[in-house]
């Protein structure tokens, strides 16, 4: 069976765990149900399938019954309220908890690594602007300030230097030999659950970016609008496809610019305001 801190979800783990002593020991319901002191014979079905949760109790329960050692039973206790949580505040609050004791234990992997990508707006920005600003300083020094003034809003140079040394540790850009940082063809992936997670911080940092664009930016430099739109759900999915489509075709005509000069950030914001019916 898989080391506990390769997973993320506990209902998955308890899933694996009694099908691998299902098929080796001939385990059963029943049978945890006595390790954990609980009467109900099928309540370890009923928390893989999500219907009955762990409650703080239980928790020490399960723990002793898996026979997790001291560091396996913390990350078990933090892996239930971050797999139970109803917002993502909340399940960012555990993630980040999960993250901390995986690298202190020094079992941390590039998925992990790649949640912090995602974690501030300005490492994708920095990525883009790294093979277009020189801000090299010396022999292979670099004057991080430099690069930091660069964004809109500027951000520290300790923030700028951590933000090139994370893309680089990622293998998201590239020093070369004349000290000069160029982006590589790496693919940012997670797994579905991280991925979800951190986006989701992601979009509101940049849509908290928007905010302060009237005063960082000439109208000659932005171009934000608003519509407030009646439709029917039949629209919706007609307009959701239309903007998913306009998305791709800015992709490439991005991706073919010859010569870019600037970074700029697109939002594409469409979400309900109101609602009649019963829907």
């Amino acid at each position: 069976m898989k080391s506990i801190y390769e997973y993320t979800d506990y209902r998955l783990y308890l899933k694996d765990f009694y099908e691998d002593r299902k098929a080796t020991e001939g385990f059963t319901y029943r049978d945890f149900s006595r390790l954990t002191g609980m009467n109900s014979t099928s309540w370890l079905l009923h928390l893989i399938k999500g219907t009955k949760n762990l409650s703080a109790d239980s928790v020490i329960r399960v723990a002793k019954a898996l026979k997790l050692n001291k560091a396996e039973a913390d990350y078990f206790e933090m892996m239930v309220p971050f797999t139970q949580a109803r917002t993502n505040g909340v399940k960012d609050h555990y993630y980040q908890r999960m993250l901390g004791q995986k690298r202190k234990l020094k079992i941390a992997k590039i998925g992990e690594e790649q949640y912090d990508y995602y974690t501030k707006w300005y490492h994708p920005v920095v990525r883009s602007l790294v093979s277009k600003v020189d801000f090299r300083d010396g022999r292979r020094g670099h004057d991080f300030g430099a690069l930091a003034r660069c964004l809109v809003p500027p951000i520290s140079a300790r923030d700028a230097k951590k933000s090139v040394q994370l893309l680089e540790k990622l293998g998201l850009i590239v020093l070369g030999k004349d000290g000069a940082y160029t982006q590589s063809s790496a693919i940012i992936s997670t797994g579905d659950e991280v991925a979800s997670l951190n986006i989701v911080n992601y979009h509101k940092q940049v849509s908290r970016l928007a905010e302060g664009a009237h005063d960082l930016s000439s109208k000659e430099e932005r171009d934000i609008s608003a519509l407030t739109l009646g439709i029917s759900e039949e629209d919706f999915l007609r307009i959701k496809a239309r903007i998913q489509a306009f998305r791709k075709e800015i992709m490439d005509m991005a991706m073919a610019s010859a010569s870019p000069d600037r970074v700029y950030q697109l939002n594409f914001q469409l979400f309900p305001v109101g609602k009649a019916g019963k829907k």
